[in-house]
């Protein structure tokens, strides 16, 4: 796998024009303002990511958005890894985030079935795959053998309580997602729904 070109959002800026290039969208949850929900790789990174954590924030809570639109070799141009993102909106928006949720892509490997779920926030990570299992039959695994997201400095841990919940979704599953959307929408429903009943 290629290596990122960037280890930070400076010279990412400096290369490459926002609004033309790339998009960063948030907004801050009109309910629950303290749960952010967030796609670091949307657009043509890691596909439907973006789309998934606008749906899933909703009005109710708060989202951020990278969206990378080059015509070609977005993951290596616009891909900024997790224990370095450094973006200011996102730097920003965990800063009072006490629950946080990262939608990330992975390719499928040996594996095309099942989200890996990941992050420091243990308890609140196997309450959504849990969910994601039980009530939409969404295969989970909660012991990936990589994208553990357990970095203190990966972007989903660093909120209030320096702990947080990755997602990541192969490539296989949101291909179904973007032929399916009713399939999506059912994931969404169960993601908002396990959100909705944590109680820490």
């Amino acid at each position: 796998m290629a290596e990122d070109r960037f280890k930070s959002i400076r010279g990412l800026a400096d290369a490459y024009v926002r609004g033309k290039d790339f998009d960063i969208t948030t907004r801050v949850g009109s309910t629950h303002p303290g749960v952010l929900i967030m796609a670091p790789h949307g657009g043509k990174i890691e596909a439907r990511t973006a789309e998934i954590a606008d749906a899933t924030a909703g009005q109710d809570y708060s989202c951020y958005l990278f969206e990378a639109k080059l015509p070609a070799n977005n993951k290596v141009e616009m891909h900024i890894a997790s224990e370095n993102y450094d973006v200011p909106e996102a730097l920003t928006a965990v800063e009072t985030a006490e629950f946080v949720i990262a939608l990330h892509g992975r390719r499928d490997g040996d594996d095309p079935e099942k989200i890996w779920m990941g992050g420091l926030d243990v308890e609140f990570s196997k309450h959504i795959g849990s969910a994601l299992h039980e009530r939409g039959g969404f295969p989970v695994r909660f012991d990936p053998p990589a994208f553990k997201g357990t970095h203190p400095e990966n972007i989903c841990n660093r909120g209030t309580t320096n702990a947080g919940v990755q997602l990541e979704i192969p490539m296989a599953l949101r291909e179904e997602f973007r032929k399916t959307p009713a399939r999506e929408a059912s994931f969404v429903d169960c993601l908002r729904a396990a959100i909705a009943s944590y109680r820490r």
